[in-house]
């Protein structure tokens, strides 16, 4: 049967002696945890210890407030220095423990301030910082910063790291066989060993368009290239590459001999003249043509092929271009060179050979002079030079050579052979 006590005081008081103890007893005295206690109003408890030996807490309050009364900084006079925070027991283990510590300052990121959120274990004083365990961060849209101090920032415990930044095969980087890329994913960060091994990479599979400074360089221009794979369907097309393409977004390209097995008409539209509008990497591009539904799988590898103007290597002095160097020729300024021939290509002009001080200009081996006019002369007869003598072959005359020349003050005439000179001898 229960029972109520009831007054209609404002307040009501049990009081013991000092020291002593109140039990409300829900068990029959047997302590084995039944029945309840039931408090309804608030509770304030004004003692300095508060006990729950409770295996089941439930808190409805969404913010749990600890070191009520603190005025500033936590102070150094508690059992953890400078901090709040809660404390989990593991008896034989060493206490673990989740604080807030008043003790550290920081500044990062152009702002200031003191106190840290750390967790550490063992016993106060001497406890080790705790690694956290998490497969996120999210820095809520700034940027998220990282002071070291004298520390580095460390991968440790992993099994060959570099092998997830870069594609690895026998533990060398080795590009992807369909899309020539080394790379796994954009945005992992390397460790020291996937740096060094992708220098070693780049080093023995160097690529360089263009070296200089200033108005002095040289530029590599190849854009014809065989096209490895098709990487990319849809409203526009990808392109890879097995070697670095020189398109720059905005570019013309034409495209030829593209096939596909079995026959796909969106793949083999790769055919024609387009416009890169994009370049991922210098070994993929995106052109402006719309391939929807187009299968990958189809393209035959390396069948296509980009068509451009020639492929030279241009080397450029104080902004002047010096040389010109192509798969058949070599310009050298104003010279060319095409196998075993020079060709002035600075039409009617002079091209000298010139020995310094006393030195003579030495020809080592026969001299032969094809007759005129030659392939761009306009007459058989050369104008007479404005100093010396010019030399010339043409059809023999009665010299007997076809070995002729004029002067300067333009007198002409054949070189005469040496029996023909004893004949006019003779004669005259």
């Amino acid at each position: 049967m229960s029972k109520i006590v009831r007054t209609t005081d404002t307040e009501y008081k049990i009081i013991t002696a000092a020291g002593g103890n109140i039990t409300l007893d829900t068990t029959n005295a047997s302590s084995d945890g039944t029945g309840r206690v039931i408090v309804r109003g608030d509770l304030e408890v004004q003692g300095n210890t508060t006990q729950v030996e409770s295996q089941i807490v439930t808190i409805q309050d969404n913010i749990i407030i600890l070191s009520k009364g603190n005025n500033g900084e936590l102070p150094a006079t508690l059992d953890r220095p400078y901090s709040s925070g809660i404390e989990i027991e593991r008896l034989g283990s060493g206490n673990a423990r989740w604080v807030y510590d008043d003790s550290y300052s920081w500044n990062l990121g152009g702002q200031a301030g003191r106190g840290v959120w750390l967790g550490e274990l063992g016993n106060i004083g001497s406890a080790t910082v705790l690694p956290l365990l998490t497969d996120k961060l999210l820095s809520g849209g700034n940027d998220l910063i990282v002071s070291l101090g004298s520390s580095s920032l460390r991968i440790d415990d992993t099994q060959n790291y570099e092998e997830q930044v870069w594609r690895y095969e026998n533990g060398q980087i080795t590009p992807d066989p369909i899309t020539n890329s080394v790379f796994l994913e954009d945005n992992v960060i390397p460790n020291a060993k996937a740096v060094r091994d992708f220098v070693d990479f780049r080093n023995t599979n160097i690529e360089v368009a263009t070296v200089g400074t200033d108005d002095t360089n040289i530029v590599i221009n190849d854009k014809n290239n065989i096209i490895l794979s098709i990487l990319e369907t849809g409203s526009n097309t990808t392109l890879g590459f097995s070697k670095t393409h020189g398109f720059s977004v905005g570019d013309s390209i034409t495209i030829q001999d593209v096939t596909s097995v079995p026959v796909d008409p969106n793949i083999n539209a790769v055919n024609g003249t387009f416009t890169v509008t994009d370049v991922p990497n210098g070994t993929s591009l995106t052109i402006d043509l719309s391939s929807t539904g187009g299968d990958t799988d189809a393209y035959v590898q390396n069948s296509g092929r980009t068509v451009d103007t020639e492929t030279d290597i241009q080397v450029t002095v104080n902004g002047t271009n010096i040389v010109n160097i192509f798969n058949n020729r070599v310009e050298l300024s104003g010279l060319q060179i095409v196998d075993n021939e020079i060709i002035n290509l600075n039409a009617d002009e002079d091209i000298l050979i010139n020995a310094s001080g006393n030195g003579s200009v030495k020809i080592k081996d026969i001299l032969e002079i094809t007759k005129t006019p030659g392939e761009d002369d306009p007459t058989v007869d050369p104008l007479a030079p404005d100093d010396g003598v010019k030399i010339y072959s043409k059809t023999q005359g009665p010299g007997g050579t076809g070995v002729y020349f004029v002067n300067e003050d333009s007198v002409q005439g054949e070189f005469i052979s040496k029996n023909r000179a004893l004949i006019y001898g003779m004669l005259f």
